[in-house]
């Protein structure tokens, strides 16, 4: 199913409540890859914080994926 979507834009929630955005570059029965990606309200201020290279994510750790 997520195959067809690679390439594109998704919000990642994790189960601890962190929510990461970017692009689904790859995935595999464990793990998402997100590129372009930030940490969606992670600084002080609350705004989002732009992550250098590529975000892994446990397909364990996720609570849900939504695309935009």
């Amino acid at each position: 199913m997520l195959n067809s979507r690679l390439r594109d834009q998704f919000l990642v929630t994790t189960k601890d409540g962190a929510a990461f955005s970017g692009l689904l570059y790859s995935h595999d029965d464990k793990a998402l890859v997100l590129r372009n990606a930030e940490a969606i309200g992670a600084n002080e201020d609350k705004t989002n914080v732009p992550l250098d290279g590529e975000i892994i994510v446990l397909l364990s750790d996720v609570a849900y994926m939504q695309r935009p």
